[in-house]
């Protein structure tokens, strides 16, 4: 009887150590060896882990939207088979943004602009930079991703131009846009792509280019000229266009 009386006063004075410790912010592990400290630490990374926020999730295959599904920051990505038993790896795609990915599907495949793309295989881990907006895709299995840290802020002295702020979409030169010649300017946000088609016709053949023109961070700028009939489509991310004298689409 007074050996349980013993312990019992023990846990409660354990408790209340405990809580008092928490009270203060900190708690003290000074009574643990260094094999105990290290059996807590896995475990709690473990329930970590599992916790919805933790900065480590095992993802099945499919589209994960930065800043929604999963924060940005650097990973550490490992292949873990949970989708298609038949094959042995995981490919993973990160484009600039959701339009980017929809376009490749659209096109029925994957790979036409991913800003990072590989692949994920036995015990290969693999370390990449999420930010926000983009859009991680995983094919054929999942992958046990970590996150390790904070991405590195990207930043630039690019000056957006005046002009007029052209959507994604296809526009029709002497219906939608006047025909002419006109200079084009990357947004400052995500890559774009600028197609000139000669006609509707040449527009609607997925495996004709058109004249191509790809706007980013470090080719800012192009010249497109139209005539009428031509077809111009904006892709992944909207423009900036400009004509001598302006224009407007209103």
């Amino acid at each position: 009887m007074k050996q349980t009386i013993a312990i019992l006063l023990t846990i409660a004075l354990l408790t209340a150590g405990a809580s008092l410790c928490l009270a203060e912010g900190t708690i003290d592990f000074s009574g643990y060896s260094l094999e105990e400290l290290l059996e807590i630490k896995a475990d709690l990374s473990s329930e970590i882990a599992r916790r919805p926020g933790g900065e480590k999730m095992v993802l099945g295959s499919g589209q994960y939207t930065v800043g929604e599904d999963l924060p940005s920051g650097v990973y550490t990505l490992k292949f873990a088979a949970n989708g298609d038993e038949d094959v042995s790896r995981t490919d993973y795609y990160v484009y600039e943004n959701e339009s980017m990915y929809k376009y490749d599907i659209g096109r029925l495949w994957l790979g036409d602009m991913p800003r990072v793309e590989g692949y994920l295989r036995g015990d290969g881990e693999t370390r990449i930079s999420l930010y926000p907006g983009e859009c991680l895709i995983l094919r054929y299995n999942g992958a046990e991703a970590a996150r390790i840290g904070n991405a590195v802020e990207r930043s630039n002295d690019y000056t957006v131009p005046h002009g007029t702020t052209i959507p994604t979409g296809s526009y029709t030169a002497g219906n939608e846009i006047p025909a002419g010649t006109y200079r084009i300017y990357f947004s400052g946000t995500a890559t774009s792509r600028v197609r000139v088609f000669q006609d509707a016709d040449e527009a609607g053949n997925m495996f004709n280019e058109g004249i191509e023109t790809i706007l980013n961070a470090t080719n800012t700028e192009g010249t497109v000229t139209l005539s009428e009939g031509n077809i111009i489509r904006v892709e992944y991310t909207s423009i900036i266009m400009t004509k001598g004298g302006g224009f407007t689409f209103d």
